[in-house]
């Protein structure tokens, strides 16, 4: 966190307000400039309340809002509080409108800022969403985080695929060995299918590949089972679950994030070790 924002002339500034109206939210965060579905409030809402120390902070100017700042509060065994993006989402804010110029977003930092110190917060920790999830492929919050004295503490290598290509070109744009793989696993008959309403079974078939899936590489899963049917029921229409079939069978499944009208987040992909040779992750890519 910086130490103070700079001072200077803007004709109506960027103002933080604490007071959250869930549905104008809402309806921010779509058509923000950086807005993803990690930053909607009913999703964050499959936490239980009692978990984080919640502070969002919105930002208004002229009276109208134009960013929001979804956020916990942290603080440490010394009493030193921390404002954090929000740690049960991958990406947090602050998110802004595209109707702000450069020096609105300046100012927008400057109100956060400024607003940090007066609730005693000693330092801010941000996640913003790498730049492949913005409606406008430029990176002015960065710059303006480094020009407010924010520096990069942890970079992670975010990997992105179009998904503008022709059907008929999709398969040759796969390596060799990947189509190979695919012809495979349609020859044996592997079967693709998109699960909208998922039945308990469904979950609990989910669940087993995934967990055993991810035990196999000496991880757990990040959400438990209820939280997985937790989130199908609050955001159902910003997440896709699919799986692979063969013989009736489910071998392997994806779970998908719709983080907003432009980008898709493959969040969980797993099979089960003894159906490996009939190439189901290939299948499963392809189609979904």
């Amino acid at each position: 966190m910086s130490g103070k924002p700079n001072h200077y002339s803007i004709k109506h500034p960027v103002i933080a307000d604490p007071n959250i109206n869930e549905d104008e939210w809402e309806n921010f965060w779509q058509d923000a400039v950086n807005g993803t579905i990690f930053n909607s409030l009913r999703f964050l809402s499959y936490h239980a309340p009692e978990r984080f120390n919640t502070h969002h902070l919105t930002f208004r100017r002229n009276g109208n809002l134009v960013g929001l700042l979804p956020a916990v509060i942290s603080e440490a065994e010394d009493g030193a509080k921390t404002w954090i993006s929000h740690p049960g989402a991958s990406y947090g804010g602050p998110v802004w409108s595209p109707s702000l110029r450069y020096h609105h977003l300046e100012s927008l930092l400057d109100a956060m800022i400024n607003y940090a110190h007066d609730i005693g917060i000693n330092q801010i920790r941000l996640t913003p969403p790498p730049v492949i999830y913005n409606k406008f492929p430029e990176q002015q919050l960065d710059f303006a985080l480094q020009r407010k004295g924010f520096e990069v503490v942890r970079t992670e290598l975010t990997q992105g695929v179009r998904l503008d290509i022709p059907e008929d070109e999709l398969l040759g744009s796969f390596v060799n060995k990947t189509r190979t793989a695919f012809r495979r696993a349609e020859k044996l008959g592997l079967k693709f299918r998109v699960i909208e309403n998922p039945t308990q079974a469904e979950f609990d078939r989910f669940w087993e590949i995934l967990v055993e899936n991810r035990a196999g590489l000496g991880v757990t899963p990040a959400h438990n089972r209820k939280e997985i049917e937790l989130l199908h029921n609050l955001v159902p229409e910003n997440l896709m679950m699919a799986v692979v079939e063969y013989e009736g069978q489910i071998i392997s499944l994806i779970w998908n994030f719709g983080c907003n009208s432009r980008t898709v987040l493959e969040f969980y992909m797993a099979h089960q070790e003894p159906f490996q040779k009939l190439r189901p992750v290939p299948f499963l890519t392809y189609h979904s």
